[in-house]
């Protein structure tokens, strides 16, 4: 049968050696406190008087490397240990310190009692035995040590979900790289470094030189992401790792690195034949498990969020293919007339949108149109596609508008009769200027002539998609080279002012500058430019010129 340990196979085996005040004011026994608590492998500071105690603790503390155990006399020349233990456990810095009182004076139940109550973690009375101090110290370390792994557990999850937070938060490429990086700088308390490419080959670097600094960018070669798979291992592997990389291999693969000793690395990919996203920071600021998991976490959270926008680029630019398919591949030419189209997309949609616009040739005349079906989907593109094709059968049969606008309304209402959608058609005789005009709930079109004269054709109507009697077509002259501007609400309805301020504004761009009376090209990319309209909705811009 085994033979049970003794108290001296504990002694001879510490849990782990520790940093432990002695706080006495005698030298003798400071002395033997101090040399039992040596022999069993801990180190030991010592303090004669309360003061000199506390300023040993928080020094130490401010400098980093914090007291383990405090072994504190009751009865000292300056305060009475109590007190030393109150202001430890009442300073954040010093708050985990297990404190140990040992009296020989002091030992009624009420004082022993008193004692705990006030924040000791044990009381001993001398004479005290050895085995029974260092078992009671040990006690109280496995406590206080298991206490400081918690809360480093808890402070390093927390920021770990700051820092995903701050990831998933990010909407362009550049804020993912700042909040990679600062989310590892919060993590390891220290410099940090964050490594992303995005779709097109884009590589960005973002460093944190000095923890609570701002992020800094840079561009750095798609390369670069091969070098740091090799470094690690992952190669062309999916998944993640962390590994530490020494100075020297770190410099030879960023030559401009700040970094003055070996490197955390923390790499991660999510698909096969993909870039990796990765972060650095010091290794000496990255030795714990759950700092090194953390960091690994961050990474993998990084790579899917920069798949996340290379998936959303990807889909971004099918479906604004998609949806340019929809609009006329070509414009018609005219010695008679000048017409210029611009098509902006939503810039923070996926979706692709129901703006479009139309001009062609029927007969002698020419049929102008803009529309606007409701809503942002692929849905919505297919509609305006039908309703493009519509208005192009519908007028090549020889309708006027207003009758062009009451076929779509049928069309529309019987096989979309959920939808609704804006539009406005034209029809121009190129020689004479005349304009026969049709409109079903759109913006109304802007005159502007040669001698910066601007108004607007008011043409009412309903819009599409409701069962109501349509207006006849209206005829107006377009005097020569005047024109006549045709825009969706994308242009002018802005998130700050009302509608009427937006059209207000289109008004007095249009007359910015005198070269815009001749060169359409000019006009157009001004008014993108100028009028601030609504980023979430696409815009379609078309003018038109009598050249004569």
């Amino acid at each position: 049968m085994r033979a049970p340990a003794t108290a001296a196979d504990h002694r001879a085996a510490p849990q782990a050696a520790a940093t432990v005040l002695v706080v006495d004011d005698t030298e003798t026994k400071r002395y033997i406190l101090g040399s039992w608590l040596r022999r069993a492998g801990h180190r030991v500071v010592e303090a004669a008087t309360g003061a000199e105690a506390l300023d040993l603790a928080f020094a130490a503390a401010d400098e980093g490397e914090p007291l383990d155990a405090a072994i504190v006399d009751v009865r000292l020349p300056d305060a009475s240990g109590f007190e030393v233990c109150e202001r430890l456990k009442s300073d954040a810095r010093t708050a985990s310190v297990p404190v140990v009182h040992v009296s020989a004076s002091a030992i009624t139940v009420s004082e022993r009692a008193q004692g705990l109550y006030r924040g000791a973690d044990a009381y001993l009375v001398d004479p005290i035995d050895p085995d029974v101090l260092l078992a009671t110290l040990e006690s109280a370390l496995r406590y206080s040590r298991a206490r400081r792994r918690a809360e480093h557990t808890a402070a390093v999850l927390s920021e770990l979900a700051r820092a995903t937070m701050l990831v998933n938060a990010a909407s362009t490429l550049e804020e993912l790289g700042d909040a990679i990086a600062t989310g590892a700088s919060l993590i390891s308390r220290g410099p940090a470094a964050s490594y992303v490419q995005g779709e097109g080959g884009i590589a960005r670097r973002t460093v944190i030189s000095e923890f609570g600094l701002d992020p800094r960018q840079g561009h750095v070669p798609p390369t670069l992401f091969d070098a740091l798979s090799r470094l690690t291992n992952l190669h062309e592997s999916t998944g993640s790792t962390s590994v530490v990389i020494s100075a020297e291999n770190w410099l030879r693969t960023l030559p401009d690195s700040l970094a003055d000793g070996n490197v955390r690395l923390a790499i991660c990919r999510t698909k096969a034949s993909r870039p990796p996203t990765a972060l650095a920071v010091p290794a000496t600021a990255a030795r714990d498990p759950e700092e090194e998991r953390a960091l690994r976490e961050l990474a993998r959270t990084g790579a899917l969020a920069v798949e996340a926008f290379r998936s959303h680029a990807q889909e971004h630019a099918l479906a604004l293919s998609l949806q340019r398919t929809f609009l006329p591949s070509r414009l018609p030419s005219s010695d008679s007339v000048d017409i210029v189209v611009r098509y902006r997309p939503a810039s923070d949609e996926t979706e692709i949108g129901g703006d479009f616009y139309e001009a062609v040739p029927i007969g002698d005349r020419l049929l102008v149109a803009i529309g606007d079906v409701a809503g942002h989907s692929l849905h919505a593109a297919t509609i305006m596609g039908e309703l493009r094709h519509g208005l192009r059968a519908y007028a090549s049969e020889g309708h006027e508008p207003h009758t062009i606008l009451e076929r779509l309304n049928a069309m529309l209402m019987r096989y979309h009769p959920y939808e609704t959608a804006t539009v406005c058609v034209l029809m121009l005789d190129p020689g004479t200027g005349t304009i026969d005009i049709a409109n079903a709930g759109h913006l109304p079109p802007l005159i502007v002539t040669a001698d910066g004269d601007t108004h607007y054709l008011t043409v009412a109507g309903a819009l599409l998609g409701l069962e109501v009697p349509r207006p006849e077509t209206v005829r107006h002259e377009l005097p020569a080279k005047a024109t006549i501007l045709l825009y969706t609400d994308g242009l002018v309805e802005e998130r700050t002012s009302d509608l009427d301020a937006g059209m207000a504004r289109l008004r007095t761009e249009t007359l910015r500058d005198e070269s815009f009376r001749t060169d359409l090209n000019a006009l157009a990319d001004h008014l993108l430019s100028a009028l601030e309209g609504d980023e979430r909705d696409d815009i379609a811009l078309l003018l038109l010129r009598r050249t004569r």
